[in-house]
C-alpha cells in the first residue's frame, strides 16, 4: 500500500495552507477535517494541524482518536506554532502511539498568531514544510 493522504485542522489558516502544499507536491487533495470525518485504509497520513496556546486544535485530537490502526499505518505530524519550544503534538503522539499506529516523523515550522511572527508561515516555511514531506514521502 503506497497511499498518501494529507488531512489538516486549521483556525488560522496556516495548516490550511500547509496541508494545500504538501497536497500539491504529492498530487493529492488536502483535506479539511470538518470535510473528511474518517480515514480511508491509508499507507501514510500527513496530519496538519497547529498548537494555540501551548495545545493541539481539538479538532485535530479528537480526529487522531478515531483513527484506526487496522487504517492507518503511518502519520506525519505537521505542526506550526508561534513557540518554538511548544511545536510538539504531544497529545496526538500519545493517541496514536496507544492506538499501535507509526508515528513516522514531525515536520514543524512558525506559526504566526495576531502580531507575534504574523508573517508565518512565510513561502520559505511553507518550502520547507514541503520539502520534508516530499523526503519523507519518497521514503515511504
Amino acid at each position: 500500500m503506497r497511499n498518501v493522504s494529507v488531512v489538516y485542522a486549521t483556525k488560522t489558516q496556516h495548516s490550511r495552507k500547509l496541508g494545500e502544499a504538501i497536497g500539491k507536491e504529492l498530487n493529492v487533495k488536502a483535506k479539511n477535517i470538518s470535510e473528511y470525518p474518517g480515514a480511508e485504509e491509508t499507507g501514510l497520513i500527513f496530519l496538519v494541524g497547529g498548537i494555540y496556546g501551548g495545545k493541539c486544535n481539538p479538532e485535530l485530537l479528537s480526529y487522531a482518536e478515531k483513527l484506526n490502526a487496522s487504517l492507518v499505518k503511518k502519520v506525519v505530524l505537521v505542526t506550526s506554532s508561534v513557540s518554538v519550544s511548544g511545536r510538539s503534538q504531544r497529545d496526538i503522539r500519545e493517541v496514536l502511539v496507544k492506538k499501535g499506529i507509526n508515528v513516522a516523523d514531525e515536520i514543524t515550522c512558525t506559526g504566526g498568531f495576531l502580531f507575534i511572527k504574523f508573517t508565518h508561515p512565510n513561502r520559505q516555511d511553507i518550502q520547507t514544510v514541503v520539502n520534508a514531506a516530499k523526503d519523507i514521502f519518497t521514503k515511504f
